[in-house]
């Protein structure tokens, strides 16, 4: 990217953060925080203040006021301009916007949900929309997500590991390479993002 493009990039942020007045405390706080950073990664800041931009009926003149909005804006954005994966920023966009909607800010778990999605990779997130994530009863139950198939093994112990999915240590009649899990409540939670 040449510097006139960089200069474009710088003023379209700037534009989009000055026509939402009460954004600019939660964007200046985050340029106090941020600066090199931010102007290394212009792009990913334009599709942060973007998202604002584009969702008015949620990123309300109230909601940008707030206090609890601004920490969580500042600390997310940190986050988000380190993700190199495109579609794992969608997902967190995605979180993001639950954040806001939250009734409570403070009790979310935007910090749990961000961390979790940095530690999975684009394939744990693939196998994670093969798990059962029903709410019924029946679903509640242990089982193989790829029944006498240890494809996507290692993807499947990495979900277990950052806690979306419980592993079963029952014991089983017979030999089993492939593990029995199921999804946990803060899985079933998770996954509301990945749509």
């Amino acid at each position: 990217m040449n510097e006139k493009d960089k200069q474009i990039l710088k003023d379209s942020v700037d534009v989009i953060v000055s026509s939402i007045p009460a954004l600019s405390i939660a964007w200046g706080l985050s340029k106090a925080l941020y600066g090199a950073g931010l102007k290394l990664r212009q792009q990913k800041a334009l599709e942060w203040v973007e998202m604002v931009r584009d969702n008015p009926g949620i990123f309300t003149h109230e909601l940008l006021i707030k206090e609890e909005f601004q920490d969580g804006f500042v600390f997310a954005l940190e986050k988000y301009i380190t993700e190199r994966s495109e579609k794992k920023r969608i997902i967190f966009r995605a979180i993001f916007l639950g954040f806001t909607e939250a009734d409570n800010q403070v009790q979310f778990p935007l910090e749990k949900f961000l961390h979790t999605l940095n530690m999975l990779n684009e394939k744990d997130i693939l196998v994670l929309r093969d798990v059962d994530v029903t709410k019924d009863k029946e679903s509640d139950r242990n089982y193989q997500v790829y029944p006498n198939s240890s494809r996507n093994i290692d993807n499947i112990f990495n979900l277990v590991a950052v806690g979306i999915l419980l592993l079963d240590l029952s014991s089983r009649i017979g030999s089993t390479g492939i593990p029995f899990v199921r999804i946990t409540l803060f899985g079933k939670e998770f996954v509301k993002y990945l749509t």
